[in-house]
């Protein structure tokens, strides 16, 4: 089966782009279009044009002058750039480079070095489809490099308290599943697991890739970064192994293989990890995936709420929280994982073809 055949195509995100930009200045009472191409040329010393992939809340352009490409941001509201000078320091080129050049009005703009690649949204068509396993291949074994080294520790009690939020509201075939997060939620908080700092919005729209090899170039939108418990961001590579439609979410055929070569790569680079430590990097995993997926947004949003049975969007939780990665066979590249209930018929592998309409991921906030 061709899954790649759901994904949005180029056109669809250009639409979405200029929809975005249209919107933004249509909030702006001060600052128009071309005031923000003008006062970009002057910081970049270049012509700019808008990236290919826009914000909700922000308005980006790029240009090709000089030694080193940039991007301007205009943003409605301020970057931590405190939190941005600690995700470089921790994953180095993964990141790009920020620094605040001011207010114009009342927008906040920002110089950045411009990310190689596309945004996986683009490529994703491309990515998936039959023959191009060794490209996503690479791009899944980028993605283990991206994970982080030991920071610091926290988030307990407000972990406990989303879990309780979701086992309140999402439907009883969930509930097992949540059960065991709950229980090896300690795991993640013993005082020799490392806290560290984890991007919070690892979605197609957020990371780069090199089409022609796959490759991970960057990762952007470092404005929610936080300090969390190792593993809590690990769900993100179930983004680049498949594609939701309106109604399921499609996986890869070869999704098995890729993510067992996920793992293998991930436990090359950290090295022996223990049983215990493996625990708390499923319950990490699977609380990302349930705290990613389980709300309409980021619980700690305003006003976000737990999904209830008939949601569309509980097709993710469906498919990704069936994979209980430690019980598997991590190494084994022909691994073959099986469905503990939660899906039931509403996963598409090999053998089932529908007509479906691709859906673009929405929570993303900003592409940079």
């Amino acid at each position: 089966m061709d899954i790649s055949l759901y994904a949005a195509r180029a056109e669809d995100i250009d639409v979405l782009s200029t929809f975005q930009i249209a919107n933004f200045f249509q909030r702006q009472k001060f600052v128009t279009r071309d005031v923000c191409n003008l006062t970009a040329a002057g910081i970049t010393m270049g012509p700019v044009s808008p990236t290919l992939v826009q914000g909700q809340t922000s308005y980006t352009v790029a240009t090709s002058a000089g030694q080193r490409p940039k991007v301007v941001q205009f943003r409605n509201s301020a970057l931590n750039i405190e939190i941005i000078r600690q995700a470089w320091q921790t994953y180095r080129e993964f990141v790009p480079q920020c620094k605040f050049c001011g207010m114009l009005s009342d927008v906040y703009v920002y110089e950045m070095d411009l990310v190689a690649g596309v945004v996986f949204c683009r490529a994703r068509r491309q990515l998936l489809a039959p023959g191009m396993e060794q490209r996503l291949l690479r791009t899944a074994q980028d993605f283990a490099r991206c994970q982080p080294p030991d920071v610091t520790r926290a988030l307990f009690a407000h972990y406990s308290k989303i879990l309780d939020q979701l086992s309140l509201s999402l439907p009883e075939r969930f509930q097992l599943k949540l059960d065991g997060v709950r229980q090896g939620l300690p795991l993640l908080f013993r005082p020799d697991y490392p806290m560290v700092l984890n991007h919070d919005d690892l979605l197609e729209m957020n990371i780069h890739v090199d089409e022609n090899t796959g490759c991970i170039t960057g990762i952007v939108d470092w404005a929610d970064a936080m300090v969390t418990p190792f593993g809590t961001s690990l769900g993100g590579l179930e983004i680049v192994l498949g594609v939701q439609t309106s109604s399921r979410w499609l996986f890869h055929p070869e999704h098995n293989f890729l993510r067992a070569q996920f793992w293998k790569t991930f436990y090359d680079l950290t090295g022996h990890i223990s049983d215990d430590d493996k625990r708390a990097i499923e319950v990490g995993r699977l609380f990302g995936l349930f705290r990613t997926y389980g709300f309409d947004r980021r619980p700690e949003k305003e006003k976000a709420l737990t999904l209830a049975e008939g949601h569309p969007d509980l097709v993710c939780l469906e498919a990704f929280c069936p994979l209980a990665l430690f019980q598997l066979a991590a190494y084994d590249p022909d691994v073959r994982f099986k469905s503990d209930g939660v899906t039931g018929d509403r996963i598409m592998l090999v053998d089932q073809m529908e007509t479906e309409i691709p859906k673009l991921a929405m929570s993303s906030d900003e592409p940079y």
